[in-house]
């Protein structure tokens, strides 16, 4: 009997002990929830991602001008304006000199000049920036070139492939979006004269050549350690030509290697194929994209290619969206055209299909 009552005593003390020490009943009104917004996962980390759209070669010239004055302002992309619109960074090709002044350049067949109203269309479609390395931007001669260079300061758009000087003309230019820096720069390997080149004290573009190429890697170079992704724009190739030369597959992989992630090409106003090299894109023609109509029909279709990119440079997605440029606008393909211009693009691609 002194053994069980020995017993119960003992559990009684236990049951007394744990109690006191937190293993009696919770009050559930004394439960404080924490709402579900502010609890953070810590096992997934939030990827960072920029899509970037690119388009060929833009003039404000001839009958574009006219279109623009008939129907407005917005009539060049309000077709695809709205996708430029659903990406982080929008970059062309401005193939011409944006002034009122200057006279065209001697002995030159095509020479083109637009007002500067005209860059309120690119900047109110989400434009970032454009390249003005090309054969077209000194067409009404320096005094024009920099007032193409004062007039894209003006309207907020930013510019690569050409300066007041050289060393402006090489350094391009630093976009950051999504917490990602991206670089652009740009070259051409078509030059008219040797005066359109820049110098220390001279306005001017860059050259693209493999005279050049040396100093085209070293700016890659430079430029790459500063940023995340790396756009390079490449003015080359031969017009109204559908084949992709040797010299500028050399070029544009060696570029790659110096540490760009996409290569955008333009300048044989029809498109080219699309080469994936060592996991990034080149694209070696674009196309045009605001032009005059052409003769040939492969110049009056183009293609905007959209490229998420990741912090690393990884290339997440690439999506074409090919189009017609009728009376100077581009509008996208629908239906049984677009899947045979796609078809068409495959043919020409080197190791890439288009879906």
């Amino acid at each position: 009997m002194k053994r069980l009552l020995t017993v119960l005593c003992l559990l009684t003390l236990i049951l007394v002990v744990a109690s006191c020490a937190g293993f009696a009943e919770v009050d559930e009104n004394q439960i404080t929830e924490i709402p579900e917004e502010e609890i953070e996962p810590q096992s997934i980390e939030e990827r960072k991602e920029v899509t970037i759209s690119m388009v060929g070669d833009i003039i404000f010239y001839g009958s574009v001008e006219s279109y623009m004055k008939k129907y407005g302002d917005h009539y060049l992309l309000e077709s695809y304006g709205p996708l430029m619109k659903k990406s982080d960074i929008v970059l062309g090709n401005l193939e011409t000199s944006i002034s009122k002044r200057g006279v065209p350049v001697e002995d030159k067949q095509y020479t083109f000049r637009g007002k500067p109203e005209a860059l309120k269309t690119l900047k109110n479609n989400n434009f970032t920036a454009v390249s003005i390395a090309n054969n077209h931007v000194l067409d009404y001669g320096v005094e024009a070139f920099l007032d193409t260079l004062n007039y894209l300061e003006k309207y907020e758009l930013l510019y690569a492939g050409g300066g007041r000087n050289k060393e402006e003309a090489l350094k391009g230019i630093l976009i950051e979006k999504n917490g990602i820096k991206v670089g652009f720069l740009a070259f051409t390997k078509v030059v008219p004269l040797v005066e359109w080149y820049a110098g220390k004290n001279k306005p001017g573009i860059i050259g693209a050549y493999m005279v050049h190429e040396k100093e085209f890697v070293k700016a890659i170079k430079d430029m790459k350690q500063n940023c995340d992704v790396l756009v390079v724009s490449v003015h080359w190739g031969k017009e109204s030509s559908t084949v992709i030369r040797e010299e500028e597959q050399y070029i544009g992989r060696r570029m790659i290697d110096a540490g760009a992630d996409i290569i955008m090409g333009h300048h044989p106003h029809v498109v080219q194929g699309i080469e994936i090299y060592k996991g990034k894109p080149i694209f070696y023609s674009l196309g045009n994209f605001i032009f005059t109509k052409s003769r040939n029909d492969l110049n009056n279709k183009t293609i905007m290619a959209n490229v998420t990119v990741d912090k690393e440079g990884n290339i997440i997605d690439i999506n074409i969206i090919p189009g017609n440029i009728i009376n100077g606008k581009p509008t996208p393909m629908e239906g049984a055209e677009k899947d045979s211009f796609i078809k068409h693009l495959n043919k020409m691609n080197v190791n890439y299909v288009v879906n």
